[in-house]
């Protein structure tokens, strides 16, 4: 219908604006979004969170996003809900300039579709790391011992490997075979 906004791009404008606001202030994204909801202006500084992973030390710097070294918002990364995963993806996926770009929908529902952003996604809960595991469906869910030790159970790893793995092999979200901003093409069975 003309003249109505869609919500998801009106939700991917407010986070370019928090994004480009905390990269103008030179403030993490944490403390821009803490000053949205409390009405206070951000405090300087990135903040420092626990993974209790290998990326321990990428996360409590920041993560790169052009511009910009944006903190981690407290439980993203140890929330492990889909939303939480999915929103630690979309600040991950900034580092390979995939999140404020036309690449952002497909990633979004290309790992809906194949995990539901879920990383404890099995295609056979039987036998769960010899088969398609976790968010990014990594097959055998093996190969992501390489991203660290986590693999298991840390969206941060999966992510990260599957990131890495998209950009080796497609170069890009939109690069996936059967990937669509809306959703899988018909016919599609799995990357």
């Amino acid at each position: 219908m003309p003249g109505r906004v869609n919500g998801f791009s009106l939700a991917y404008t407010a986070l370019g604006g928090v994004v480009l606001w905390s990269g103008i202030k030179g403030e993490t994204i944490s403390a821009t979004f803490r000053g949205l909801l409390s009405g206070t202006a951000p405090t300087s500084g990135t903040e420092t969170i626990s993974t209790g992973t290998a990326l321990q030390s990428d996360l409590a710097t920041g993560t790169s996003i052009p511009g910009v070294t944006a903190g981690i918002p407290a439980g993203v990364a140890a929330g492990g809900t889909p939303a939480a995963n999915k929103a630690l993806g979309l600040l991950l996926a900034g580092s390979y300039g995939w999140a404020g770009s036309g690449q952002w929908p497909y990633l979004e529902s290309g790992w809906a579709e194949e995990s539901g952003w879920n990383q404890y996604a099995a295609n056979d809960p039987s036998d769960p790391y010899d088969h398609a595991y976790g968010i990014p469906q990594a097959n055998p869910g093996t190969k992501m011992a390489s991203a660290g030790s986590g693999w298991k159970t840390d969206p941060a790893t999966q992510i990260r490997w599957g990131l890495a793995y998209i950009k080796a092999t497609y170069g890009s979200p939109s690069q996936v075979p059967g990937w669509t901003p809306d959703g899988p093409a018909a016919g599609y069975v799995g990357y």
